[in-house]
Protein backbone atom coordinates (compact mmCIF):
# COMPACT_ATOMS: atom_id res chain seq x y z
CA UNK A 1 0.00 0.00 0.00
CA UNK A 2 1.26 3.13 -0.94
CA UNK A 3 1.05 5.86 1.31
CA UNK A 4 -0.18 9.80 0.91
CA UNK A 5 -0.78 12.56 2.89
CA UNK A 6 -4.78 11.58 1.95
CA UNK A 7 -4.48 8.25 3.57
CA UNK A 8 -2.02 8.09 6.00
CA UNK A 9 -4.38 7.73 9.06
CA UNK A 10 -7.07 6.03 7.09
CA UNK A 11 -8.36 2.67 8.78
CA UNK A 12 -6.96 0.72 5.73
CA UNK A 13 -3.15 2.01 6.37
CA UNK A 14 -3.67 1.34 10.11
CA UNK A 15 -4.83 -2.37 9.09
CA UNK A 16 -1.22 -2.61 6.92
CA UNK A 17 0.88 -0.88 8.92
CA UNK A 18 2.15 -0.47 12.23
CA UNK A 19 3.10 2.95 13.25
CA UNK A 20 4.33 4.22 16.96
CA UNK A 21 0.88 5.56 18.30
CA UNK A 22 -0.46 2.20 17.28
CA UNK A 23 2.42 0.28 19.31
CA UNK A 24 2.01 2.27 22.31
CA UNK A 25 -1.38 1.54 22.22
CA UNK A 26 -0.93 -2.31 22.17
CA UNK A 27 1.92 -1.76 25.07
CA UNK A 28 -1.03 -0.33 26.91
CA UNK A 29 -4.24 -2.03 25.72
CA UNK A 30 -4.19 -4.84 23.16
CA UNK A 31 -8.11 -5.00 23.39
CA UNK A 32 -8.28 -1.02 23.22
CA UNK A 33 -5.49 -1.38 20.14
CA UNK A 34 -7.80 -3.66 18.21
CA UNK A 35 -11.41 -1.92 19.20
CA UNK A 36 -9.52 1.37 17.45
CA UNK A 37 -8.56 -0.53 14.36
CA UNK A 38 -12.41 -1.64 14.16
CA UNK A 39 -13.89 1.84 14.57
CA UNK A 40 -15.57 0.48 17.68
CA UNK A 41 -14.02 2.74 20.21
CA UNK A 42 -11.64 6.06 19.66
CA UNK A 43 -10.21 8.42 22.13
CA UNK A 44 -11.74 11.54 23.46
CA UNK A 45 -10.88 14.46 21.43
CA UNK A 46 -8.94 16.38 24.10
CA UNK A 47 -8.15 20.17 24.18
CA UNK A 48 -4.29 19.40 24.31
CA UNK A 49 -5.04 17.51 21.36
CA UNK A 50 -5.83 20.38 19.75
CA UNK A 51 -3.69 23.02 21.28
CA UNK A 52 -0.95 20.38 19.80
CA UNK A 53 -1.78 20.07 16.52
CA UNK A 54 -2.46 23.95 16.04
CA UNK A 55 1.42 24.57 17.47
CA UNK A 56 2.71 22.00 14.92
CA UNK A 57 0.30 23.39 12.01
CA UNK A 58 1.32 26.93 12.50
CA UNK A 59 5.50 25.77 12.45
CA UNK A 60 5.42 23.16 10.33
CA UNK A 61 2.77 23.38 7.86
CA UNK A 62 2.21 25.37 4.80
CA UNK A 63 0.43 28.62 4.54
CA UNK A 64 -2.49 26.76 2.31
CA UNK A 65 -2.45 24.10 5.09
CA UNK A 66 -2.80 26.52 8.10
CA UNK A 67 -5.42 27.85 6.96
CA UNK A 68 -7.25 25.15 6.58
CA UNK A 69 -6.88 24.11 10.02
CA UNK A 70 -8.28 27.16 11.28
CA UNK A 71 -11.21 27.39 9.18
CA UNK A 72 -11.94 23.58 10.40
CA UNK A 73 -11.41 24.25 14.10
CA UNK A 74 -12.51 27.79 13.76
CA UNK A 75 -15.76 27.73 16.68
CA UNK A 76 -12.67 25.88 19.23
CA UNK A 77 -9.97 28.51 18.38
CA UNK A 78 -11.66 31.31 17.83
CA UNK A 79 -14.39 33.45 19.81
CA UNK A 80 -17.13 34.96 18.34
CA UNK A 81 -15.68 38.34 19.18
CA UNK A 82 -12.60 37.17 16.31
CA UNK A 83 -10.03 37.05 18.93
CA UNK A 84 -8.43 33.95 19.66
CA UNK A 85 -9.32 31.91 23.24
CA UNK A 86 -7.12 32.52 25.99
CA UNK A 87 -5.25 28.75 25.60
CA UNK A 88 -5.27 29.61 21.87
CA UNK A 89 -3.62 32.86 22.07
CA UNK A 90 -0.95 31.40 24.67
CA UNK A 91 -0.20 28.92 22.51
CA UNK A 92 0.50 31.71 18.99
CA UNK A 93 2.77 33.83 21.82
CA UNK A 94 4.59 30.61 22.36
CA UNK A 95 4.72 29.99 18.38
CA UNK A 96 6.11 33.22 18.43
CA UNK A 97 8.66 32.73 20.69
CA UNK A 98 9.92 29.81 19.03
CA UNK A 99 10.61 32.01 15.60
CA UNK A 100 12.52 33.68 17.63
CA UNK A 101 15.52 31.03 18.83
CA UNK A 102 17.32 30.08 15.34
CA UNK A 103 18.30 27.16 17.23
CA UNK A 104 15.14 25.74 17.54
CA UNK A 105 13.83 26.60 14.26
CA UNK A 106 17.00 24.90 12.34
CA UNK A 107 15.88 22.18 13.66
CA UNK A 108 11.96 22.53 12.37
CA UNK A 109 13.19 24.27 8.81
CA UNK A 110 13.90 20.69 7.46
CA UNK A 111 11.61 18.79 4.80
CA UNK A 112 7.93 18.77 6.60
CA UNK A 113 5.51 15.76 7.02
CA UNK A 114 7.74 13.33 5.51
CA UNK A 115 6.19 9.81 5.25
CA UNK A 116 8.17 6.70 5.09
CA UNK A 117 7.72 3.18 5.53
CA UNK A 118 9.48 -0.04 6.16
CA UNK A 119 9.91 -3.16 8.55
CA UNK A 120 10.53 -3.86 11.69
CA UNK A 121 11.00 -7.62 12.94
CA UNK A 122 9.36 -8.36 9.42
CA UNK A 123 6.07 -5.87 10.38
CA UNK A 124 5.47 -3.20 8.13
CA UNK A 125 5.60 0.02 10.02
CA UNK A 126 5.16 3.92 8.88
CA UNK A 127 6.00 7.07 10.04
CA UNK A 128 5.71 11.04 9.86
CA UNK A 129 8.27 13.68 10.55
CA UNK A 130 7.42 17.28 11.38
CA UNK A 131 11.15 17.77 10.32
CA UNK A 132 13.72 16.03 8.44
CA UNK A 133 17.05 16.64 7.00
CA UNK A 134 18.35 13.84 4.90
CA UNK A 135 21.73 14.80 5.84
CA UNK A 136 21.45 16.26 8.98
CA UNK A 137 18.45 15.17 11.33
CA UNK A 138 15.05 14.26 12.46
CA UNK A 139 13.12 16.14 14.38
CA UNK A 140 9.81 16.51 16.07
CA UNK A 141 7.93 19.51 17.66
CA UNK A 142 6.08 18.88 21.31
CA UNK A 143 3.61 21.28 22.41
CA UNK A 144 3.42 20.00 26.44
CA UNK A 145 2.07 20.34 29.97
CA UNK A 146 5.46 20.58 31.09
CA UNK A 147 9.06 19.27 31.31
CA UNK A 148 8.66 17.59 34.12
CA UNK A 149 7.91 14.04 33.78
CA UNK A 150 4.74 13.01 36.12
CA UNK A 151 6.68 10.08 37.29
CA UNK A 152 9.67 11.33 39.34
CA UNK A 153 11.68 8.07 38.94
CA UNK A 154 11.38 8.04 35.25
CA UNK A 155 12.42 10.56 32.77
CA UNK A 156 9.85 13.08 30.55
CA UNK A 157 11.07 11.34 27.37
CA UNK A 158 10.20 8.01 28.30
CA UNK A 159 7.21 8.17 30.63
CA UNK A 160 5.17 9.42 27.11
CA UNK A 161 7.05 6.84 25.31
CA UNK A 162 8.67 9.78 22.89
CA UNK A 163 11.80 7.31 22.79
CA UNK A 164 9.98 4.79 20.98
CA UNK A 165 8.83 7.22 18.40
CA UNK A 166 12.98 8.58 18.21
CA UNK A 167 14.06 5.17 18.02
CA UNK A 168 11.26 3.56 15.67
CA UNK A 169 12.01 6.45 13.53
CA UNK A 170 15.63 6.48 13.28
CA UNK A 171 15.26 2.66 12.14
CA UNK A 172 12.79 3.17 9.59
CA UNK A 173 15.19 6.18 8.15
CA UNK A 174 18.30 4.26 8.06
CA UNK A 175 16.40 1.91 6.34
CA UNK A 176 15.37 3.96 3.44
CA UNK A 177 18.81 6.25 3.23
CA UNK A 178 20.84 3.95 4.73
CA UNK A 179 22.60 6.23 7.54
CA UNK A 180 21.61 6.58 11.36
CA UNK A 181 20.61 10.04 12.08
CA UNK A 182 19.98 11.60 15.21
CA UNK A 183 16.71 12.85 16.96
CA UNK A 184 15.90 16.32 18.20
CA UNK A 185 12.89 17.72 19.85
CA UNK A 186 11.89 20.95 20.05
CA UNK A 187 9.60 21.14 23.14
CA UNK A 188 7.67 24.72 24.32
CA UNK A 189 5.48 23.85 27.41
CA UNK A 190 1.86 25.28 28.36
CA UNK A 191 3.26 26.75 31.59
CA UNK A 192 3.31 30.51 32.32
CA UNK A 193 5.41 31.79 30.90
CA UNK A 194 5.84 29.07 28.75
CA UNK A 195 9.39 27.10 28.45
CA UNK A 196 11.11 26.59 25.57
CA UNK A 197 14.05 23.74 25.27
CA UNK A 198 15.73 21.68 22.68
CA UNK A 199 16.70 18.13 23.52
CA UNK A 200 18.62 15.46 21.42
CA UNK A 201 17.64 11.80 22.52
CA UNK A 202 20.59 9.89 23.70
CA UNK A 203 21.64 6.82 21.00
CA UNK A 204 21.43 4.27 24.08
CA UNK A 205 17.69 5.31 24.65
CA UNK A 206 16.58 4.82 21.09
CA UNK A 207 18.44 1.39 20.99
CA UNK A 208 16.60 0.70 24.28
CA UNK A 209 13.56 1.34 22.84
CA UNK A 210 13.23 0.03 20.09
CA UNK A 211 14.51 -3.62 21.31
CA UNK A 212 11.79 -2.91 23.04
CA UNK A 213 9.52 -2.48 19.73
CA UNK A 214 11.52 -5.40 18.08
CA UNK A 215 10.45 -7.46 21.61
CA UNK A 216 6.93 -7.27 21.42
CA UNK A 217 5.93 -6.16 17.43
CA UNK A 218 5.66 -9.67 16.30
CA UNK A 219 3.57 -10.57 18.58
CA UNK A 220 1.28 -7.50 18.58
CA UNK A 221 0.93 -8.59 14.70
CA UNK A 222 -0.07 -11.94 15.61
CA UNK A 223 -2.99 -10.12 17.70
CA UNK A 224 -3.58 -7.66 14.75
CA UNK A 225 -4.43 -10.44 12.56
CA UNK A 226 -6.63 -12.78 14.98
CA UNK A 227 -3.71 -15.59 15.59
CA UNK A 228 -4.11 -14.49 19.40
CA UNK A 229 -6.30 -13.32 21.67
CA UNK A 230 -6.16 -9.43 22.48
CA UNK A 231 -6.09 -8.91 26.00
CA UNK A 232 -8.11 -6.55 28.83
CA UNK A 233 -5.47 -4.44 30.75
CA UNK A 234 -8.16 -3.33 33.03
CA UNK A 235 -6.36 -0.54 33.70
CA UNK A 236 -8.12 2.44 35.81
CA UNK A 237 -7.04 4.78 33.35
CA UNK A 238 -8.41 2.94 30.17
CA UNK A 239 -11.61 4.09 29.08
CA UNK A 240 -12.54 1.21 26.85
CA UNK A 241 -11.91 -1.77 29.12
CA UNK A 242 -13.78 1.15 31.88
CA UNK A 243 -16.67 0.98 29.47
CA UNK A 244 -16.62 -2.64 28.47
CA UNK A 245 -15.91 -4.15 31.63
CA UNK A 246 -18.27 -7.03 32.54
CA UNK A 247 -18.34 -7.75 36.26
CA UNK A 248 -18.38 -11.66 37.35
CA UNK A 249 -17.00 -11.27 40.89
CA UNK A 250 -16.50 -9.57 43.84
CA UNK A 251 -12.76 -8.51 44.66
CA UNK A 252 -11.18 -7.08 47.53
CA UNK A 253 -11.68 -3.73 48.23
CA UNK A 254 -7.72 -3.09 48.46
CA UNK A 255 -7.85 -3.88 44.74
CA UNK A 256 -10.06 -1.06 43.77
CA UNK A 257 -8.48 1.56 41.49
CA UNK A 258 -5.50 -1.15 40.35
CA UNK A 259 -4.28 -2.80 36.44
CA UNK A 260 -4.83 -5.89 36.13
CA UNK A 261 -0.36 -5.65 35.98
CA UNK A 262 -0.42 -4.18 39.36
CA UNK A 263 -2.54 -6.54 41.12
CA UNK A 264 -0.44 -9.55 39.11
CA UNK A 265 2.84 -7.69 40.52
CA UNK A 266 1.20 -7.13 43.52
CA UNK A 267 1.23 -11.60 43.95
CA UNK A 268 4.75 -11.83 42.84
CA UNK A 269 3.40 -13.01 39.25
CA UNK A 270 4.79 -12.66 36.14
CA UNK A 271 3.41 -9.89 34.23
Amino acid sequence: MKLTEANYYSREANLHYFSVSQFKDFMKCPAMAMAKLRGEYEDRATRALLLGKFVDEMLTGTRKSQMEFIEENREDLIKKDGNYYADVAQAVGTIERIKQQPKMMHYLNGKHQVIMTGEIEGVPFKIKMDSFDENEFIADLKYMKSLRSPNLFQPMIKYWGYDYQAGAYQEIVRQNIGKRLPFFFDVGTKEKPAHLALGEINQWNMDEALDVIKKNIVRFQKIKTGELPAERCEDYDCDHCTTTKIITEAIDTDLFGMSTAQIKAMKGEII
